[in-house]
Protein backbone atom coordinates (compact mmCIF):
# COMPACT_ATOMS: atom_id res chain seq x y z
CA UNK A 1 0.00 0.00 0.00
CA UNK A 2 2.76 2.54 0.51
CA UNK A 3 4.22 2.11 -2.83
CA UNK A 4 0.87 3.43 -4.39
CA UNK A 5 1.41 6.72 -2.05
CA UNK A 6 5.11 6.69 -3.07
CA UNK A 7 4.53 6.61 -6.84
CA UNK A 8 1.28 9.23 -6.44
CA UNK A 9 3.80 11.41 -4.90
CA UNK A 10 6.63 11.10 -7.46
CA UNK A 11 3.84 11.82 -10.17
CA UNK A 12 2.35 14.74 -8.85
CA UNK A 13 6.63 15.83 -7.94
CA UNK A 14 6.71 16.13 -11.59
CA UNK A 15 3.37 17.54 -12.65
CA UNK A 16 4.19 20.41 -9.92
CA UNK A 17 7.69 20.52 -12.26
CA UNK A 18 6.22 20.49 -15.18
CA UNK A 19 3.77 23.44 -14.59
CA UNK A 20 5.92 25.68 -12.95
CA UNK A 21 8.96 26.03 -15.37
CA UNK A 22 6.36 25.47 -18.71
CA UNK A 23 7.90 27.63 -21.92
CA UNK A 24 6.99 31.42 -22.02
CA UNK A 25 5.49 30.76 -25.60
CA UNK A 26 2.83 27.90 -23.76
CA UNK A 27 2.13 30.52 -20.44
CA UNK A 28 1.12 33.33 -23.26
CA UNK A 29 -0.95 30.80 -25.53
CA UNK A 30 -2.58 29.86 -22.68
CA UNK A 31 -2.96 33.25 -21.06
CA UNK A 32 -4.58 34.44 -24.84
CA UNK A 33 -7.33 32.67 -24.18
CA UNK A 34 -8.53 34.02 -21.03
CA UNK A 35 -7.41 37.30 -21.80
CA UNK A 36 -10.59 39.83 -21.63
CA UNK A 37 -9.04 42.89 -23.17
CA UNK A 38 -7.04 41.01 -26.57
CA UNK A 39 -5.28 42.59 -29.53
CA UNK A 40 -7.13 42.87 -32.40
CA UNK A 41 -5.89 42.12 -36.17
CA UNK A 42 -6.96 44.06 -39.00
CA UNK A 43 -9.50 41.58 -40.60
CA UNK A 44 -12.12 42.93 -38.46
CA UNK A 45 -15.23 44.52 -39.73
CA UNK A 46 -16.18 47.49 -38.06
CA UNK A 47 -19.05 49.62 -38.14
CA UNK A 48 -20.79 52.65 -36.64
CA UNK A 49 -24.17 52.84 -37.01
CA UNK A 50 -25.43 50.99 -40.43
CA UNK A 51 -21.98 52.85 -41.47
CA UNK A 52 -18.82 50.73 -42.47
CA UNK A 53 -15.99 52.56 -41.68
CA UNK A 54 -13.24 52.59 -44.57
CA UNK A 55 -9.75 51.34 -44.49
CA UNK A 56 -7.51 53.84 -42.69
CA UNK A 57 -10.28 54.70 -40.41
CA UNK A 58 -10.42 50.93 -39.17
CA UNK A 59 -7.38 50.60 -39.07
CA UNK A 60 -6.92 53.85 -36.78
CA UNK A 61 -9.77 52.61 -34.41
CA UNK A 62 -8.32 49.07 -34.31
CA UNK A 63 -5.00 50.38 -33.27
CA UNK A 64 -6.57 52.90 -30.80
CA UNK A 65 -8.09 49.67 -29.17
CA UNK A 66 -4.80 47.70 -29.07
CA UNK A 67 -3.30 50.82 -27.53
CA UNK A 68 -5.95 51.61 -24.75
CA UNK A 69 -5.36 51.32 -21.19
CA UNK A 70 -7.68 48.38 -19.48
CA UNK A 71 -9.28 50.65 -16.53
CA UNK A 72 -12.04 47.91 -14.78
CA UNK A 73 -14.51 45.37 -15.08
CA UNK A 74 -18.23 45.50 -14.87
CA UNK A 75 -19.88 43.01 -12.69
CA UNK A 76 -22.94 44.44 -13.65
CA UNK A 77 -23.00 46.30 -16.55
CA UNK A 78 -23.87 49.78 -17.29
CA UNK A 79 -26.86 50.89 -19.04
CA UNK A 80 -25.11 52.10 -22.66
CA UNK A 81 -25.98 55.38 -24.40
CA UNK A 82 -25.12 56.90 -27.64
CA UNK A 83 -24.38 54.52 -31.02
CA UNK A 84 -21.47 52.09 -30.44
CA UNK A 85 -18.91 50.93 -32.40
CA UNK A 86 -19.30 47.52 -33.79
CA UNK A 87 -16.54 45.54 -34.39
CA UNK A 88 -16.89 41.86 -35.54
CA UNK A 89 -13.85 39.45 -35.02
CA UNK A 90 -13.45 36.03 -35.72
CA UNK A 91 -15.19 34.58 -32.26
CA UNK A 92 -16.33 37.92 -30.10
CA UNK A 93 -18.40 40.92 -31.27
CA UNK A 94 -17.35 44.31 -29.46
CA UNK A 95 -19.88 47.09 -28.84
CA UNK A 96 -17.41 50.20 -27.69
CA UNK A 97 -19.44 53.47 -26.46
CA UNK A 98 -17.20 56.27 -26.12
CA UNK A 99 -17.66 58.75 -23.50
CA UNK A 100 -15.72 62.12 -22.33
CA UNK A 101 -13.98 60.18 -19.42
CA UNK A 102 -13.82 56.47 -20.84
CA UNK A 103 -14.58 54.20 -22.66
CA UNK A 104 -17.24 50.95 -22.05
CA UNK A 105 -16.76 47.93 -23.97
CA UNK A 106 -19.52 45.03 -24.18
CA UNK A 107 -17.96 41.49 -25.41
CA UNK A 108 -19.90 38.69 -26.61
CA UNK A 109 -18.39 35.73 -27.11
CA UNK A 110 -20.19 32.41 -26.69
CA UNK A 111 -23.63 33.38 -25.48
CA UNK A 112 -21.98 35.83 -23.05
CA UNK A 113 -21.42 39.47 -22.05
CA UNK A 114 -18.12 40.65 -20.53
CA UNK A 115 -18.34 44.38 -19.96
CA UNK A 116 -15.29 47.18 -19.08
CA UNK A 117 -14.28 49.89 -19.50
CA UNK A 118 -11.05 51.51 -21.19
CA UNK A 119 -9.14 54.81 -21.59
CA UNK A 120 -8.08 55.80 -24.92
CA UNK A 121 -7.74 59.20 -26.25
CA UNK A 122 -8.90 58.15 -29.85
CA UNK A 123 -11.73 56.59 -28.83
CA UNK A 124 -12.48 59.41 -26.23
CA UNK A 125 -12.39 62.35 -28.84
CA UNK A 126 -14.87 60.42 -30.87
CA UNK A 127 -17.63 61.15 -28.63
CA UNK A 128 -17.03 65.17 -29.58
CA UNK A 129 -16.93 64.55 -33.07
CA UNK A 130 -20.45 63.01 -33.72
Amino acid sequence: MSWVFIVVLIVASLIKILAASAPSAVVERIGKRFQLHPSLSYDVSVKKGEEVLLDEEKQRLVDAFNESNFLEKYYYPPAPEGIPFEIEAINAYYYLYPYADRVDVFKYRKKKVYAYSLRSEFMQRQVHTD
